[in-house]
């Protein structure tokens, strides 16, 4: 489960134990937002960006290759593509709980359990 899943099924539980509607709680804003959080894959935007593929893909594939510690750089280079695009995609896989930042200097990012188990081409 992903920390965005985790953050909305704790809500979902908090309010609930209130005994108030969702709508009760927030701002018309709010709740616009809200809403936009419970978006699935196949309704809303879908859960991983083509770049967000490649990079959860060339971490997968070469985990063992980088000891599952990758700078935004590495990935970047073994995809062909900006290392700044890289570190974009990773940021979002990081949000979404399929990566992890484990390093600041420099900053290194290994592949989480969820990332290795999602299929990307089926989501």
């Amino acid at each position: 489960m992903s920390k965005k899943e985790c953050f909305i099924n704790e809500v979902k539980r908090a309010i609930s134990k209130t005994g108030n509607a969702v709508e009760d709680w927030f701002s018309e804003d709010a709740l616009d937002f809200w809403n936009g959080l419970q978006v699935d894959g196949g309704t809303g935007k879908p859960k991983f960006t083509d770049n967000g593929k490649l990079v959860l893909t060339f971490m997968k594939e070469n985990k063992d290759t980088f000891k599952n510690l990758f700078k935004a750089k590495d990935v970047g280079e073994g995809l062909g593509i900006a290392s700044r695009t890289a570190s974009g995609a990773m940021r979002k896989l990081v949000s979404d709980g399929y990566i992890e930042k484990v390093g600041a200097d420099p900053v290194v990012y290994a592949i989480t359990q969820s990332g290795i188990d999602v299929d990307v081409n089926a989501e």
